[in-house]
């Protein structure tokens, strides 16, 4: 009866060996998958990531220019340059000038407040 057993074993020792092989390459298959897609998805976002780096750093040269400009007519225009602009600019938009000058005056009180203590 032992002898049975014996030699049995073998034959299921093969059959368990086998599946564990298919098994590990199933394992291995779809590991393989998860590193595909997980690489996929981080080109993505390292893409979206220069996009957008790019996109801040066009915005910021805009930005840079357009101030470099404005101080340079102001500088050819003087303060006779600044007063009509900021008349012009009230005159536009009276509610943005009016939330402009609030803001201004809540920060110097701020300020002021601040310098007294």
């Amino acid at each position: 009866m032992d002898t049975n057993r014996e030699q049995g074993m073998p034959g299921m020792r093969d059959t368990m060996s086998e599946q564990a092989g298919r098994t590990a390459e199933r394992v291995a298959e779809q590991a393989s998958r998860v590193t595909d897609l997980a690489a996929a998805r981080a080109k993505g976002i390292m893409t979206s990531a220069r996009e957008g780096a790019q996109q801040a750093a066009d915005y910021v040269q805009e930005a840079v220019q357009q101030t470099r400009e404005k101080v340079a007519e102001y500088t050819e225009g003087g303060l006779d340059r600044v007063r009509d602009d900021v008349i012009n600019y009230t005159r536009q938009q009276p509610m943005n000038a009016l939330l402009v000058a609030a803001g201004v005056g809540l920060i110097i009180g701020w300020l002021t407040a601040l310098g007294r203590r």
